[in-house]
């Protein structure tokens, strides 16, 4: 069932609320501990864990519109490959983009994700260009950010890692790091370890921040999406075109 997803601008503090025509997921948020550790390496699009979205996107304000479009998500080459489509409509820019989130929720424990971020390249062993006006993002979430736990990056600000965790809609804690990598270049390695009294997050395998701040508590669904943004503040005013954001491997173990 599609998730009713509220995502926040770790720069702006956005309440972009998502269409009214969408219903939460009736899984359980009681956090509880997994059954198991796991590892997802994307040889198919596992449909009994992850679902695309296909709702309208938050991003909707005049001169941008647009909707997630299940028809952008695909698999090739063992990589999940995300899309995004901005052109030009009578309404200004129109926007297609791309979401997966698991039907599951999970809870503390280690999550690790290995994607390169938005570029104009669809290929895993090339480089493409990175673009203003997006926002490539992996995270867990649930129910209008009781729970969120964020790594995005700006199409603008590509060496810029972007965290933030979330308790409720009113309470954030969030970074702004800057990097010595390109994360739209080459696939980077991202990890968080979601413990009941904090949240640390590793680059490469290198502690770079750490909150005991507005940790959540319920359990939440993993998400990864490429989205697009008008904005110099985040993400970079929009570009006309079609970016793809690669999804190596993600994997889970339970604390």
């Amino acid at each position: 069932m599609p998730i009713a997803h509220t995502v926040r601008s770790a720069l702006l503090g956005l309440s972009l609320v998502a269409c009214n025509d969408l219903t939460p997921p009736t899984t359980s948020v009681s956090l509880r501990p997994a059954g198991a550790a796991w590892t997802e390496t994307f040889d198919t699009l596992d449909t009994a864990r992850w679902e695309p979205s296909s709702w309208g996107g938050f991003w909707q304000r005049p001169g941008l519109t647009g909707r997630f479009d299940p028809a952008l998500v695909s698999v090739k080459g063992g990589h999940l490959l995300l899309t995004l489509t901005v052109q030009s409509c009578a309404t200004g820019l129109c926007a297609r983009a791309a979401e997966v989130q698991t039907h599951q929720t999970f809870g503390f424990g280690r999550y690790t994700y290995r994607f390169r971020a938005a570029s104009t390249s669809a290929h895993p062993a090339r480089s493409g260009k990175v673009l203003s006006g997006n926002i490539s993002g992996a995270f867990s979430y649930v129910n209008d950010s009781a729970t969120e736990i964020d790594l995005e990056i700006e199409g603008n600000r590509p060496r810029t890692l972007n965290t933030a965790v979330w308790r409720t809609v009113n309470s954030k804690t969030s970074g702004v790091l800057p990097t010595s990598v390109t994360f739209g270049q080459s696939f980077q390695t991202m990890t968080y370890e979601w413990r009941p009294d904090r949240v640390t997050y590793f680059l490469n395998g290198s502690k770079v921040w750490e909150t005991t701040q507005d940790v959540p508590q319920d359990a939440a669904h993993i998400m990864l999406n490429v989205w697009p943004t008008n904005s110099a503040a985040w993400g970079g005013p929009a570009t006309r075109g079609t970016v793809h954001m690669l999804v190596d491997s993600i994997s889970f173990e339970p604390f």
